[in-house]
């Protein structure tokens, strides 16, 4: 026998309200679709489960039988459906997320701020890791954070990336530079002067060298450096022009130098989540990868306001 759950609040209803209109009321239906749900229960089952009155109706001998045995069964569905939205949902938990400590400094500190006033039964705990050197990529291997938030790698074989946002490469200079009044800047045109790169392990790299390559060109950096913060310096001190991710850019000490905009081409740098999708993730940690996914592009944007 296929009873439905509408079925058997429906029996429940009649039963406590001893009446037809009243319990087709409370349960939103007309009466005459709430007399044909009893109908066909009471057919399914081959019995009579109410004795029709006229102000009403009485359960029968077979109706008082079965009641107790119905709201048994109501009761264990609706506390499974409950047991099953809960753990859909996070009571509470801890998330670990590990990024690059340029998104670290600015982007992900205001984001989990406000992530932790929606939910302050989760706790999150922020670490910063190079994805250039690895670190990253093995603390998603061995589980030291669910996921984390970074550029692209080459070295994540086995593990998923999905982008959320791209990250503008820009040009920084010093601000008694001839280019500096520039509001943007072509490839071409960079190629002209010292370059500052940064060391070829470097997704920035790569970067810089492929936007060249798009112009025919092989610019060689005349200096280089390991740190982005040290990459600004130089240019700060003259040394020539960097070319970094413009969230790598502002979280410097921007002081004595501006950014320009690149164009032909614009080149980006995508930002997103790297984990591992086999392991799977909490339902804390899934609400936060969520959360992350819808407010970092209009909070992405909103920075971009200011190049």
């Amino acid at each position: 026998m296929n009873f439905t759950l509408r079925q058997l609040d429906a029996f429940l209803e009649v039963a406590r309200s001893r009446n037809f209109s009243r319990a087709a009321a409370t349960l939103h239906v007309s009466q005459p679709a709430l007399t044909l749900m009893i109908q066909k229960l009471e057919r399914q089952l081959d019995v009579v489960l109410f004795e029709r009155q006229a102000r009403g109706a009485e359960l029968t001998t077979a109706g008082r039988e079965l009641l107790p045995d119905v709201q048994r069964a109501v009761t264990t569905l609706q506390d499974l459906t409950r047991d099953l939205h809960d753990a859909s949902r996070p009571r509470g938990g801890l998330v670990t997320i590990a990024s690059m400590p340029s998104l670290c400094s600015d982007v992900l500190p205001r984001l989990v701020a406000e992530f932790v006033g929606l939910h302050p039964q989760i706790r999150i705990v922020l670490k910063d890791a190079m994805t250039e050197n690895r670190t990253l990529v093995n603390m998603v291997r061995i589980g030291d954070i669910d996921f984390g938030f970074s550029s692209f790698t080459d070295d994540g074989e086995g593990l998923l990336f999905q982008p959320v946002v791209r990250d503008a490469m820009v040009a920084v200079v010093a601000r008694d530079h001839v280019l500096a009044r520039r509001k943007k800047l072509r490839w071409k045109e960079l190629s002209q002067y010292p370059l500052i790169g940064m060391g070829y392990m470097s997704h920035v790299r790569v970067l810089v060298d492929q936007a060249f390559a798009h112009n025919g060109l092989a610019k060689r950096p005349a200096y280089e450096a390991g740190l982005v913060a040290t990459a600004v310096g130089m240019a700060r001190a003259g040394m020539g022009i960097t070319v970094v991710p413009d969230t790598a850019a502002m979280a410097c000490n921007l002081e004595g130098v501006v950014r320009i905009a690149l164009t032909e081409p614009t080149a980006y740098r995508p930002l997103g989540f790297i984990y591992e999708e086999r392991r799977g993730l909490s339902p804390a940690a899934s609400l936060l990868m969520q959360f992350l996914r819808e407010r970092t592009p209009q909070l992405w944007a909103d920075r971009r306001q200011t190049v």
